[in-house]
């Protein structure tokens, strides 16, 4: 069981989290995220001691919120075509342009890509948290060949198809932030799926194990 020190500063990283969200890094203050913990700001000092330490525990608090719902999406069904459809479904509602997950997901970015920005010099724990949800979604489409679902083949290449499907996903939602009102983000996810689950599917044998027509697995994706 955490001891108190370590609960605090997780408290104090998911009030951090809230704020960045909402003003993002540079007109995020530490006053206003002592205020957000219900705390001073000199307790804040005692467990982060600046404004980067707190971004960077803001991001790792909100990784591992969102890697959680990931994992728990494995729980909630075993079929390997929905559980590609709610991986997409959890994207879209993290990263809604009037939700607050894409202000975050646009300061990542740019303390990645930026020069003196936060992850610029720090690109392993970008990586490493890219490598945790690829992990994830292999496992899952390794479970679909394991029980006749897919072909067997995808198991080969199953990191790459993961990969290839994150950057779809990374970079539909970045144009769709740019383009607002002219591409259909949900839509688009949905094409792409549409197009790529028949690749992955084995047909010869998915009726009998309950595999869901890919048609019906995405069907709350495109209506949302």
């Amino acid at each position: 069981m955490p001891d108190k020190k370590t609960i605090r500063a997780k408290e104090i990283a998911q009030a951090a989290l809230a704020v960045f969200s909402t003003n993002g890094y540079t007109l995020a203050s530490i006053e206003q995220i002592a205020q957000e913990a219900g705390i001073g700001k000199s307790t804040v000092y005692e467990y982060y001691k600046t404004k980067e330490d707190l971004f960077l525990a803001a991001i790792m608090e909100g990784a591992e919120e969102w890697i959680a719902d990931l994992k728990a999406i494995g729980k909630e069904t075993s079929d390997p075509i929905k559980r590609l459809a709610l991986i997409a479904e959890l994207y879209l509602e993290s990263c809604q342009e009037d939700q607050k997950g894409t202000r975050m997901f646009l300061e990542v970015i740019a303390q990645t890509c930026l020069q003196g920005g936060i992850f610029f010099d720090r690109p392993h724990l970008i990586r490493e948290l890219h490598q945790r949800i690829v992990r994830v979604m292999v496992d899952y489409l390794l479970d679909g060949v394991s029980w006749g679902q897919l072909k067997p083949d995808i198991a080969r290449n199953a990191e790459k198809i993961c990969i290839n499907l994150m950057a779809f996903l990374d970079g539909i939602l970045m144009h769709g932030l740019i383009e607002v009102g002219y591409i259909n983000v949900r839509e688009q996810i949905a094409l792409f799926l549409e197009n790529m689950i028949p690749l992955l599917i084995d047909d010869t044998d998915n009726r009998q194990n309950g595999i869901e027509h890919h048609g019906r697995a995405t069907q709350q994706l495109q209506t949302g």
